[in-house]
């Protein structure tokens, strides 16, 4: 498979994090480290554009072609099935 995108890179950083979080949130031994890793994933997820409902959801979704995420999908406040390209 030829070299990661940088969205590819963003978005596995975002499900890393977001895999971290549950882990954190489920054991509930580490609430400073789970309020950071909570904070970087709100911070991440709107530099990609994601909407506000989607990040306190943590509803975040892609789409994959050939193996890399090719946009992610995101909602404006109008029309929650709009999309924004990635690259």
């Amino acid at each position: 498979m030829p070299r990661s995108t940088e969205l590819d890179k963003r978005w596995d950083e975002l499900m890393g994090l977001c895999r971290k979080e549950a882990e954190f949130q489920e054991q509930g031994t580490h609430p400073k480290v789970t309020k950071f890793v909570s904070k970087t994933i709100d911070a991440l997820a709107r530099e990609m554009g994601f909407a506000e409902r989607q990040i306190a959801e943590r509803e975040f979704r892609a789409e994959r072609d050939n193996g890399h995420i090719v946009r992610v999908i995101t909602e404006t406040p109008d029309d929650r099935s709009g999309e924004r390209s990635g690259g």
